[in-house]
């Protein structure tokens, strides 16, 4: 059904492409772009004396239709730049590159008749209080990268991760559980295929990380942060496609496909991926950290330096098509959409790298079809309206179906004499998925000095468990998750917009249940009666937020924050997936209150040197916070969500940037995290028995990180519209305790060592970006890396990735 799909949108793309290409006579193309080589999005480009013009679209592209002679002058502005003006000379492409206007103070109002949505979100974010960092994943499109790799070089951002490609991970911002979005659209509503480690960077427009505070217009249970992934929208005929191969056979393979009909706006959107890895990387024993890789030689366990994982291998693919109109009177945006995917994981380890897995593996096969509605002046001036619904369904299959044990070898282990084979497993997953979401935003002015946000999500969760060996009674009980959230937020400027705040308050539900079968026994085991019984679980939950930010020059401002919200548990922690993580239903909600401060400094030094800054602070008081560890199950080592009783955390982050002009760009950054058991007593019993966790830092948690990403960038080397750029990456992770820090000695202690990862990608593009061909070497040093308890990650690997952009 994907590859059906993916070859008809394919070809509708690229004929109507063809048709609107060969229709166009008398085109002038080009972009416009700062002196920094970045995208400048809504400039006015006509030629001069005319009235009829076109605006740059977010990539800085644009395309003017004329039937003026050659010798017309073009003249190109855009708001905060100095204007430029050139013959045509009878060149049908012209590219431009504005110089700054200095003098210019950077408060734009922004109206949906003259900007994009995405254009509006973005100055919305730079204006506001919230602690957030806007990545532009255009400037890594190139490079053979997941999302993963690009969001772990962001400031507070960890991902722990127990392998290679589609492995398990775990994502935090400032020590926090944070949620994903994908379009606003919590990630959990796409099922497994979609996740942080395989979705391709070129499906994505930009990355904007939430720090602390959540802005309630995502209208989720977002705690610590959040992470919302806009993907490419695009009004004009659009197409790219991507192919990279590397290490471990490794294949990614990405398309992103827009057309809209000029004259009745009927508009096509397609998206899709392939994912395959076999991550069959190197794993090494390492006895200074209990690392132990043994194999069995004339039935005793032999320890051997280095082997090679080899049943861990990896496949998704996703394909999303959406149909519809835009920009017509009744809507700016309605579509229609369908979304497939599947994907196939063998299982290689638990929570724990000495115990294998020999047969174990997941498959899922997903659909989700929904509908999206966009309106600016929804039945009232000012009034901007977003409504989007879902329904999916996913099956999903957890086996393990070998008879005996394996070791490092790949072979496996005979039972002893007399022991009967390892107990198979086959258990089927139905799930199912409903999402509605109303957002609605109204501007009292035109300025937008005054807006009021009201959101509100409905999600609910059915899952029903099938023993395809046993085929006991108790196959197809349902569990139920429900959410209702509501959201009403204010945003207000004064004293000329030089002081802006967003105040919020918001309403969480929670219904969750469970049927489980109770079996009642004799003294010999046998079993006598059998019934059901219904567990459910309710609460209702209120937050509040505050984010203001004031700008006390043209170039630096101000920001604080603060908020209690919630953490609701989600359907992986109350019922576990089957695999690797176990079920715990005595998870409770984690709430904190969170506070951020900081500044920022951003400024251009004359036209050629730009200079960025950012320091923030936070504090974090959690009750009920949600962590990770590893509990024995079955034999068998598993991940568990649990809650510790009270965490304080704080710490701070720094991110320094530098360019100059479009030839070198340099990003440094540190974060500094700290997590603290602060529950003093053991229980509420009244004892004031101090708890032996009491002041000390939370295990298995990474408390310093930084990165460096350093770019030399040429254009127009080779020939003309080319570019290259080499960039080095490097990641540092301190030292950190795999176990509790207060338990045996120094020398007997458990840690995660220090981690240094060099990487580097060298890219040429040409043609103005339409041809691109990369080479990237991650982890060139070959580091031990060892991740999520001490897991080990693929060690130094090599991609090349070949890249097509038709615009």
């Amino acid at each position: 059904m994907l590859k059906s799909t993916s070859t008809f949108v394919l070809l509708l793309i690229f004929t109507v492409f063809t048709q609107a290409q060969t229709s166009q006579k008398n085109v002038i193309s080009g972009f416009v772009k700062d002196n920094f080589g970045r995208p400048i999005p809504g400039a006015t480009i006509l030629l001069k004396d005319q009235v009829n013009g076109t605006s740059s679209d977010v990539d800085g592209y644009y395309k003017l239709h004329t039937n003026i002679p050659n010798k017309a002058i073009i003249l190109v502005t855009a708001v905060g730049y100095n204007f430029e003006e050139r013959p045509l000379n009878g060149k049908n492409i012209q590219d431009f590159q504005l110089i700054e206007d200095r003098n210019y103070i950077d408060e734009v109002t922004v109206t949906a008749h003259s900007k994009t949505e995405n254009e509006q979100k973005v100055a919305e974010i730079k204006r506001s209080g919230f602690n957030v960092s806007v990545i532009d994943m255009n400037k890594h499109a190139n490079e053979a990268a997941n999302l993963t790799q690009v969001l772990k070089r962001a400031t507070g951002v960890t991902i722990r991760e127990d392998g290679g490609l589609g492995s398990n991970f775990v994502f935090r911002i400032n020590g926090l559980d944070a949620k994903i979005y994908i379009d606003g659209v919590p990630m959990e509503n796409f099922g497994s295929s979609m996740s942080l480690n395989n979705i391709p960077v070129n499906l994505i427009d930009r990355v904007e990380v939430y720090k602390g505070v959540v802005p309630a217009f995502l209208g989720s249970d977002a705690l610590g942060g959040a992470v919302n992934i806009i993907t490419k929208r695009r009004a004009r005929p659009y197409l790219d496609l991507s192919y990279s191969y590397g290490s471990f056979n490794t294949h990614q393979a990405a398309v992103v496909g827009t057309f809209t009909n000029p004259k009745n706006k009927l508009s096509f959107r397609m998206n899709a991926f392939y994912n395959h890895s076999d991550n069959d990387y190197n794993v090494y024993t390492n006895e200074k950290y209990n690392v132990i890789l043994e194999k069995t030689v004339d039935n005793r366990y032999v320890t051997v330096p280095k082997v090679k994982r080899f049943n861990d291998a990896y496949t998704s693919a996703m394909g999303q098509l959406e149909v519809g109109y835009r920009d017509v009177s009744w809507a700016d945006q309605f579509y229609v959409g369908l979304t497939y995917s599947q994907n196939h994981k063998e299982n290689q380890l638990g929570a724990n790298i000495n115990k294998v897995y020999g047969g174990a593996w997941s498959e899922s096969k997903y659909l989700m079809p929904t509908l999206n509605y966009k309106k600016s002046n929804f039945l009232v001036k000012r009034l901007y309206a977003d409504l989007f619904s879902s329904y999916s369904y996913d099956t999903r299959y957890v086996r393990d179906t070998a008879l005996y044990n394996y070791d490092w070898s790949g072979s496996w282990i005979s039972n002893q004499i007399g022991s009967s084979p390892n107990p198979q497993k086959d258990t089927k997953y139905n799930l199912s998925n409903y999402l509605a979401r109303v957002n609605l935003n109204y501007d009292f002015d035109e300025a937008r000095n005054q807006s009021l946000n009201f959101n509100y999500n409905f999600n609910t969760n059915n899952q029903k468990e099938y023993d395809l060996i046993g085929n006991y009674d108790r196959s197809g009980l349902p569990s139920y998750l429900g959410k209702h959230i509501l959201g009403l937020s204010w945003q207000n400027q004064w004293f000329d917009k030089r002081l802006s705040n967003v105040l919020a308050v918001k309403y969480y539900r929670l219904d969750a249940s469970k049927d489980i079968e109770v079996v009642s026994s004799d003294n010999n085991t046998n079993s006598i009666s059998r019934q059901i019984i219904h567990q459910q679980k309710k609460g209702n939950y209120y937050s509040m937020s505050i984010a203001s930010r004031y700008r006390i020059t043209k170039d630096g401002g101000w920001k604080l924050s603060y908020e209690r919200a919630y953490n609701l548990p989600t359907m992986t922690g109350l019922f576990g997936d089957g695999q690797n993580i176990t079920p715990n239903w005595e998870l409770k909600p984690e709430r904190s209150d969170n506070i951020n401060t900081g500044f920022y400094y951003n400024t251009f030094i004359n036209d050629n040197h730009f200079f960025n800054v950012d320091v923030f602070g936070f504090y974090r008081l959690a009750d009920n916070y949600i962590n990770t560890r590893a509990v024995t199950q079955n034999g068998n080592a598993n991940f568990q969500y649990y809650n510790v009783p009270g965490v304080k955390l704080y710490g701070f982050e720094a991110e320094i940037k530098y360019g100059f002009k479009d030839l070198l760009a340099v990003t440094l950054n540190g974060s500094y995290d700290k997590a603290i058991d602060n529950a003093k007593y053991t229980d509420d019993s009244g004892n004031n028995q101090i708890s032996v966790n009491y002041g000390n830092q939370l295990p298995n948690r990474p408390w310093i990180y930084g990165n460096a990403d350093i770019s030399l960038i040429q254009n127009n080397w080779f020939q003309q519209g080319s570019r290259v750029q080499l960039s080095y990456l490097y990641q540092y992770t301190h030292w950190f305790y795999l176990t509790e820090s207060y338990l045996g000695s120094l020398e007997s202690k458990d840690l995660i060592p220090s981690q240094n990862i060099h990487s580097a990608v060298l890219s040429y593009a040409w043609d103005r970006n339409k041809y691109n061909i990369s080479f990237e070497a991650r982890n060139l040093t070959d580091e031990r890396a060892y991740d999520n308890f001490r897991l080990q990650r693929p060690g130094r690997a090599f991609y090349v990735k070949l890249r097509l952009s038709i615009m």
